[in-house]
């Protein structure tokens, strides 16, 4: 898996969190405020993109030129 996948499953897996637990937890005296769901999904975003470039950049075939002593070349 590439980074920038990896990344991307990482924000999904927080913006669930987010929407299924709340964005601001409080116990007692305490409390934890979590990423701004905003924030979250600008990174989605350009995570997604960074994915699917990486992808494309994976999946090119390299070129490969055969040279010949006699005959037909390149």
């Amino acid at each position: 898996m590439s980074s920038a996948q990896q990344r991307l499953d990482d924000v999904r897996a927080s913006i669930k969190d987010i929407l299924e637990n709340g964005q601001s937890v409080r116990k007692g005296d305490r409390q934890l405020d979590r990423a701004q769901l905003a924030s979250l999904r600008m990174l989605e975003e350009q995570y997604v993109k960074q994915a699917a470039q990486e992808v494309v950049a994976g999946s090119a075939r390299p070129r490969i030129s055969r040279l010949y002593s006699r005959g037909k070349g390149i």
